[in-house]
C-alpha cells in the first residue's frame, strides 16, 4: 500500500499524450497544511450584463466604470449591470482603451478617439494619423503607429492637443510595431520581433520620451491580444506570447519564459486569441485563451498550470477580456456579453465539470493488479458521484465509469475507494465531477497493488 501524488501541472503535451497523462481542468493545485496539496475548482460565473453586438474587443475600468468596445459601440457598465450605449466606434480586432485627466482615450480601426464624457472626438494633428494602440503614462497620452516604427505622444494632461513634433522612432531593430503598453514607470513598445523599453525623461515637449540605455529585447509580441497586465500593474508586471512561442512574464523591466512544452505546443498548433488576467483568494492567474483549444492558465502563486474549459465536452473557454472592478473580477466574451467571476461552480446555469488525470503508474514493464484506488475528497457537503474511469494505455482509451457518491450531507466518514480495478502494466486514473458544490480533493491518492 502507498500513498502516491496523483497530480500536478497540467502537463498533457498535443504531441505526445502518453509522455505526461497530467491533467487538472477546471481545478487548479492549492498549498495545505504539512506541504500537502488539494485541487479546488475554478472560479464560475455569472452574467452581469449584455450588449447589443459581438466581440468584446476592449475592457477598462474607468472611475468605478467598466468602458467596453463591442459591436462597433463604446459602452460603459455599471457594478449594477447597467449597460450605457455611448458612441459608435469602428469594430476593430485591434482596439485599446486607456483614459486621461478624466477623458477615455480609445485606438480603434487605425484611429484616435476621445470621449470627454459627452462627445466623441477625433482629435488631430499629431505626426501620423495610424494610430495602433493608446495608453497613460505620466499624463501623457501615449500612441504607436499602426504598421510602423513611431510612436507619439499628447501634451501632458491634454489628451486632445497633438503636436507633430512630439514624437520619436523605436528603431532598436528593423521591425515594426504591434502595440504600446505601460508597465509602471516604463512605456513599453512590443514590435514583430523585439521590444523596447521607453521613459519620461523629464523634458518637455519633443524631448518627454526617450529610450532606455541599451534598452532593446530580442523577443516581440506574437499578436495584439496576446499580452496582459497583471492585478496591481504599478508593479509593471504582465503577460505576453512572444514571437518565440512561449508565453513570458515581464517585470521591472525584464521578460521570462514560464511556459511549458505542452503550452508552448498549444501555442504552435492552435489559434491563440487573447491573454487575461484575474484573481482567487490569493491566486494571480493568466489565461491563455485559444478559438480551438481549451485555454491553458498559469498561477504565479504556485507556478503552476491548469486547464478552463466550458461543458463536459470541454470546449474552448469563451472569455476573451478581463477587468476588474471593486472587489470583483469581471470578463467579456465574444457574444457580448460580460460575466462575473464567482465560486459558484457553475458556468451561468451549467455545472462545471472538473477532472483529474494521474501521471501514469508503471512498475518496472510488469503486469500489477490494482487492489484498491482511494481518492480523499472534502466530504460531508455533497452527495454528487465522483467518476473514475481507468486507461492501460497512457490515456489513450479509457474504461467506461465507475461513479461512487460522496455520501451526502453531513456524513463525513465516507470512503471514497474503489476495488479490484484488474491487471495492467501501465495505469492512468482520472476522476470527474460535476456537481455545483465547492468540493476539492487531495492531491494524494492511496494504491493497493498487487
Amino acid at each position: 500500500m502507498a500513498v502516491v501524488e496523483f497530480v500536478g501541472n497540467s502537463g498533457r503535451d498535443r504531441d505526445n499524450i502518453a509522455a505526461n497523462t497530467s491533467r487538472l481542468v477546471n481545478c487548479y493545485l492549492e498549498e495545505t497544511t504539512g506541504g500537502k496539496w488539494a485541487f479546488k475548482s475554478v472560479l464560475g460565473s455569472k452574467p452581469h450584463a449584455a450588449m447589443a453586438g459581438v466581440f468584446v474587443r476592449a475592457m477598462a475600468e474607468v472611475g468605478g466604470l467598466i468602458y467596453v468596445v463591442c459591436g462597433g459601440a463604446l459602452w460603459t457598465v455599471d457594478a449594477a449591470g447597467s449597460v450605457v450605449r455611448l458612441a459608435d466606434i469602428p469594430d476593430s480586432d485591434q482596439t485599446s482603451i486607456s483614459s486621461n485627466n478624466g477623458a477615455i482615450t480609445i485606438a480603434a480601426g487605425g484611429e484616435y478617439f476621445l470621449w470627454d464624457g459627452s462627445t466623441l472626438t477625433t482629435p488631430s494633428g499629431g505626426a501620423f494619423e495610424d494610430v495602433s494602440s493608446v495608453e497613460f503614462v505620466d499624463y501623457y497620452t501615449m500612441m504607436t503607429e499602426a504598421g510602423g516604427r513611431r510612436i507619439q505622444w499628447t501634451a501632458q494632461a491634454a489628451p486632445e492637443t497633438l503636436n507633430g513634433l512630439y514624437f520619436a522612432t523605436a528603431e532598436g531593430r528593423d521591425d515594426l510595431i504591434v502595440r504600446g503598453v505601460t508597465l509602471g514607470s516604463l512605456f513599453v513598445v512590443f514590435k514583430a520581433a523585439s521590444h523596447e523599453l521607453w521613459y519620461n525623461t523629464g523634458g518637455a515637449g519633443a524631448q518627454a520620451f526617450a529610450r532606455v540605455t541599451g534598452g532593446v529585447r530580442d523577443v516581440g509580441l506574437a499578436g495584439y491580444d496576446l499580452i496582459a497586465k497583471l492585478p496591481s500593474s504599478g508593479s509593471g508586471q504582465a503577460a505576453f506570447v512572444g514571437s518565440d512561442g512561449r508565453l513570458y512574464l515581464f517585470t521591472g523591466g525584464t521578460a521570462n519564459a514560464v511556459s511549458t512544452r505542452p503550452v508552448e505546443t498549444a501555442i504552435a498548433q492552435c489559434e491563440a486569441l487573447s491573454v487575461l488576467a484575474y484573481e482567487d483568494e490569493g491566486h494571480t492567474f493568466v489565461a491563455l485563451v485559444f478559438r480551438d483549444e481549451v485555454a491553458w492558465v498559469y498561477d504565479l502563486t504556485t507556478g503552476l498550470w491548469h486547464e478552463r474549459a466550458e461543458g463536459a465536452d470541454q470546449r474552448p473557454w469563451s472569455a476573451r477580456r478581463s477587468v476588474k472592478l471593486g472587489r470583483k473580477w469581471y470578463v467579456g466574451q465574444n457574444g457580448g456579453q460580460i460575466v462575473e467571476l464567482v465560486r459558484s461552480n457553475r458556468d451561468g446555469v451549467t455545472p462545471l465539470f472538473r477532472e483529474a488525470t494521474s501521471s501514469t503508474l508503471t512498475m518496472d514493464g510488469q503486469r500489477f493488479l490494482t487492489r484498491e484506488l482511494e481518492f480523499f475528497p472534502r466530504q460531508g457537503i455533497s452527495s454528487a458521484d465522483v467518476q473514475l474511469s481507468l486507461s492501460r494505455d497512457g490515456g489513450m482509451t479509457w474504461t467506461r465509469d465507475k461513479p461512487r457518491p460522496m455520501g451526502g450531507q453531513g456524513n463525513y466518514g465516507k470512503r471514497l475507494i474503489w476495488r479490484n480495478l484488474g491487471q495492467a502494466r501501465s495505469l492512468t486514473a482520472r476522476i470527474r465531477w460535476t456537481n455545483p458544490e465547492d468540493v476539492s480533493f487531495s492531491a494524494e491518492a492511496r494504491v493497493v497493488v498487487g
